[in-house]
């Protein structure tokens, strides 16, 4: 099996009058209009420049700023994932180097087609996912309306939808050649858990490539929260003799079954649980150790 993080990414190297230029020039073609050659003169900045650039649009380039996606408050950001701003933005950049990579290992081409973002939130990994796609080939859905709302909210570039927390089936037509559900398998039951990958198996493409992240058992060392009945002895000893681990949250079960809380998965796991998708590889990113990258095929 394959590590896609031990392919390296080359970054093109600009000076600060350079990307000042390339900004400039992208302001222009926004302000005519011409969005799709914005984002393309914008794409010659390096992802991490490109990225850092919708953190924080420059007064001088009010059309880029009127037409890209804001951001949500820090709290918000707090809220969702647990820290914000650039600490953040570093973990959401290092995940989609992993997309980047995997599609070139396992699909021989960048990041392209239709993408998907199973579990979107406010939109945080759509926005760098700008610099391969252009906006019409980018779909969110996420369970939570409120996140829709703040994708709405901040005019997230692409098509956004709610979806359901048992899903069986997406509020999309399209069949996608790049999904990715991060930090989202990291928190289902495995009732959940199975839905969400029969529903993305009929979406996907045939040579498409699904991206995942599960926690390995070490996560349990370090959870903080503890529900009652439940103890990091408990669940390593679960993930140990069954490959998976789940200790639901308080919430209101749906057909008898808590959907969401915490969870940790072996690879063994999926390869038995879920015979329709075969594991292409992995890869892990030192800014978040604790969302190994697992990267699908349909079998």
């Amino acid at each position: 099996m394959t590590q896609a993080g031990k392919q390296a990414v080359t970054d093109p190297v600009l000076s600060a009058e350079q990307k000042q230029q390339l900004v400039l020039q992208a302001n222009r073609a926004a302000a005519q209009g011409d969005c799709t050659r914005a984002l393309s003169i914008l794409r010659q900045l390096s992802l991490q420049e490109f990225s850092a650039l919708l953190l924080d649009i420059p007064e001088f380039a009010p059309a880029l700023r009127s037409w890209l996606p804001s951001m949500p408050s820090d709290e918000v950001q707090r809220n969702w994932t647990g820290t914000c701003g650039l600490a953040l933005l570093n973990q959401s950049i290092d995940f989609v180097r992993s997309l980047e990579k995997g599609s070139q290992l396992y699909q021989e081409h960048s990041i392209q087609g239709r993408v998907l973002d199973f579990g979107c939130g406010w939109g945080r990994i759509t926005r760098p996912l700008l610099h391969y796609v252009n906006p019409e080939q980018i779909y969110g859905v996420d369970p939570w309306d409120v996140s829709i709302a703040l994708c709405q909210q901040h005019h997230c570039l692409g098509q956004f939808a709610v979806g359901a927390y048992v899903p069986t089936s997406l509020p999309f037509a399209e069949k996608f050649d790049l999904i990715y559900a991060f930090s989202v398998f990291t928190h289902l039951s495995e009732r959940t858990a199975d839905a969400a990958l029969q529903v993305l198996r009929r979406h996907i493409d045939d040579k498409g490539l699904l991206a995942i992240t599960i926690r390995p058992p070490e996560y349990w060392d370090l959870h903080q929260g503890w529900v009652e009945g439940y103890s990091k002895e408990l669940l390593k000893e679960q993930h140990q003799t069954q490959g998976f681990a789940f200790m639901p949250h308080f919430r209101a079960p749906i057909n008898g079954d808590i959907t969401y809380g915490d969870t940790s998965m072996s690879l063994d796991f999926i390869n038995k649980r879920w015979p329709q998708w075969k594991i292409a590889g992995t890869d892990s990113n030192p800014s978040d150790p604790w969302q190994i990258v697992v990267f699908l095929q349909p079998a």
